[in-house]
């Protein structure tokens, strides 16, 4: 099937994956009359999960990536699973996602059949560090940003090693890096480059609803950290959750002030020649 194309779109977390993919699953209709399949997260969380399904069970993937493209329809599949590369920022790791190797090399076996193309969008590390751990509080955790990150050592957080990883992998020409900073050109624009980018023949405009996934505000912050420690339950903890998105989210309050300024330019005197090298940004 060397004339299908699978674009898979590996993450990383917080860098618009939840847009692309509620994008796609809200107009499948649409993208199946270009003859393009989106395989939705649901399914990937069964046959991806946090790296391991894949891993363990590659035929699995396999098998529903060629029973979709056996459908004459359909010339290509595009996945979005931002938990393909496993988890971010693990204590003691060597760079920003140290378990990524066997999940690439899992994904390389599935898709080297097909003309593959395989979407990495990242941001600066100190957006990213702070993104994440404000997502770690929002699914009910109840450590500081400051005891979080006393369990981070910042010379190992370089997205080079997972990129080097992802094109030794599949090839240069088959992986693209982008800045996540794109989005500051609105979300229509995001999603159509992504397309474009996927093949310069979908060129289709992009008009959607916006879909804010809000963090928690500096307010919401402070009282997560407080409630957390009291929340026992799976339920309880999605209420707390669902209550902060409401009342106390990043955008009636002001993002929380984690970094100090001077750790913040500690860690882009660090890392901002490497970002700008690997996403070609001026």
């Amino acid at each position: 099937m060397d004339n299908k194309t699978v674009v898979f779109h590996v993450g990383a977390h917080k860098t618009g994956t939840s847009l692309l993919q509620k994008y796609m699953r809200d107009n499948r209709r649409r993208l199946q009359m270009r003859g393009i399949y989106y395989l939705a997260r649901s399914d990937m969380n069964d046959l991806v999960g946090w790296g391991r399904p894949l891993v363990e069970h590659p035929e699995k993937l396999a098998d529903r990536v060629s029973d979709v493209l056996g459908h004459l329809v359909y010339q290509t599949l595009v996945t979005s699973h931002e938990n393909t590369l496993g988890r971010p920022v693990a204590r003691g790791g060597e760079h920003l996602y140290p378990g990524c190797a066997p999940m690439i090399e899992a994904l390389g076996g599935v898709l080297a059949p097909y003309r593959a193309k395989v979407f990495l969008y990242v941001r600066p590390q100190v957006e990213f560090i702070e993104s994440y751990y404000l997502q770690l509080i929002h699914q009910g955790n109840t450590f500081t940003f400051d005891e979080w990150l006393d369990t981070l050592d910042m010379d190992r957080v370089s997205w080079v090693p997972l990129t080097e990883k992802l094109m030794e992998t599949f090839g240069r020409d088959r992986v693209e890096i982008v800045d996540f900073g794109e989005i500051r050109l609105g979300q229509n624009e995001f999603i159509q480059r992504f397309f474009r980018r996927i093949d310069p023949g979908f060129d289709f405009e992009v008009d959607y609803k916006p879909r804010r996934n809000p963090s928690v505000g500096d307010k919401g912050l402070t009282l997560a950290l407080a409630a957390n420690p009291h929340l026992n339950t799976g339920d309880e903890k999605k209420a707390m959750r669902v209550f902060l998105q409401k009342n106390f989210s990043n955008v009636a309050y002001p993002r929380p002030v984690l970094f100090t300024e001077a750790q913040r330019q500690a860690v882009r005197d660090r890392y901002d020649d490497e970002y700008r090298r690997i996403t070609g940004t001026a």
